[in-house]
C-alpha cells in the first residue's frame, strides 16, 4: 500500500510538471454520516455487575461529521484526470443502550450503585476522531453537455490523526475508569479507498462547482494493539473484532482554472 500510494504522488507530480493544461485549484467540503464499524463495548460496560452484561453490544446512534480542505487537479484531454487533496476530517461514533442493574459507577465521594435487576441503566458512549487526510484520485468525466458534465473519483486516501477524544456515562453519571484513554485505543494512521461521484457544472469560462456524494471505507484495523489485550469484547464477538472508519454524505466544490478552459470540444462561449 504505501509503494502504491508513493507512485500516484510520482505520477499527479509528473502529470502536473509537463503541462498546466487543465490545471485547477479549489475548496471542498462535505457533510457526512459517520460510523465506526465494529467498534463495540470494549470494556465499556465493566461497571455493571453481571458478565452477560458487560459482554454486550450497544446500539449505534445516527453520528454527524465532515470535512472540508483544498484540491488541487489536473484535467487531460477525453475527459480524464487526477487529482490531490488535503482536508481536515471530524468522524467519530455515538452509542446508547439500556441494561440490566445493578452498575456500580465509582464518584469523588466513593461510588454509587444504580439500577436492579428490575430497573434497567441507562448507558452513552461517544468517541469522536479528528484527521488530517489526504486522498489522491483517478477521475472520469461523461456527458455531451457543454455546461455540465458527470463524474466520478476514486483512489487511496490517508489519514493522519490529530485527536481522539471518548467519553461514557452510566446513568448520567461519567464513567472515567476506561481501560484505555481514547489516544491509546485507535491507531494514529488509517488508510482507506475515497470515492466521489456526482455533477460538475461549468460557471463561467474559469470557474466550475461540484456537487455529488462522497464516500470513505478503512482498509486498515482501526484499533491499536491495546484493544486486542482487553477482556471482553462484545456477547456475539467472543474473539477479538476489527473494526474500520466510513463515512458518506454529500459534497460541495468550486474550483478556480487558471488556463483556457477545456479547449473548443468541452466548452464555447
Amino acid at each position: 500500500m504505501k509503494r502504491f500510494l508513493l507512485l500516484c504522488l510520482i505520477y499527479f507530480w509528473v502529470a502536473t510538471a509537463n503541462s498546466q493544461e487543465g490545471f485547477h485549484l479549489g475548496a471542498s467540503g462535505t457533510f457526512s454520516s459517520t460510523w465506526i464499524l465494529n467498534q463495540n463495548n470494549y470494556g465499556t460496560l465493566e461497571p455493571f455487575q453481571k458478565s452477560y452484561v458487560k459482554q454486550s453490544e450497544m446500539d449505534y446512534l445516527p453520528t454527524w461529521g465532515g470535512n472540508a480542505g483544498v484540491v488541487l487537479g489536473y484535467t487531460f484531454p477525453k475527459n480524464i484526470g487526477v487529482q490531490a487533496e488535503l482536508q481536515y476530517n471530524v468522524t467519530g461514533q455515538k452509542y446508547e443502550d439500556n441494561f440490566e442493574g445493578p452498575a456500580t459507577v465509582p464518584v469523588d465521594s466513593g461510588s454509587v450503585t444504580l439500577g436492579s435487576a428490575s430497573v434497567r441503566v441507562n448507558v452513552k458512549r461517544n468517541i469522536k476522531l479528528q484527521y488530517l487526510q489526504i486522498p489522491i484520485l483517478f477521475k472520469a468525466l461523461a456527458g455531451k453537455s457543454e455546461k455540465a458534465k458527470f463524474f466520478v473519483c476514486i483512489g487511496p486516501q490517508i489519514g493522519f490523526r490529530t485527536y481522539a477524544f471518548e467519553e461514557v456515562k452510566v446513568g448520567d453519571i461519567p464513567y472515567s475508569n476506561l481501560p484505555f484513554k481514547a489516544s491509546e485505543k485507535f491507531k494514529a494512521v488509517d488508510v482507506g479507498l475515497a470515492l466521489q461521484t456526482g455533477v460538475e457544472i461549468y460557471a463561467t469560462r474559469y470557474l466550475f462547482i461540484d456537487i455529488g456524494l462522497s464516500a470513505y471505507g478503512g482498509l486498515n484495523d482501526l484499533n491499536s494493539k491495546a484493544m486486542k489485550e482487553l477482556e471482553w469484547y462484545s456477547k456475539n464477538d467472543v474473539s477479538y473484532q476489527k473494526s474500520y472508519n466510513f463515512r458518506a454524505g454529500l459534497m460541495v466544490g468550486v474550483h478556480y482554472v487558471f488556463v483556457k478552459w477545456r479547449d473548443k470540444e468541452r466548452l464555447q462561449y
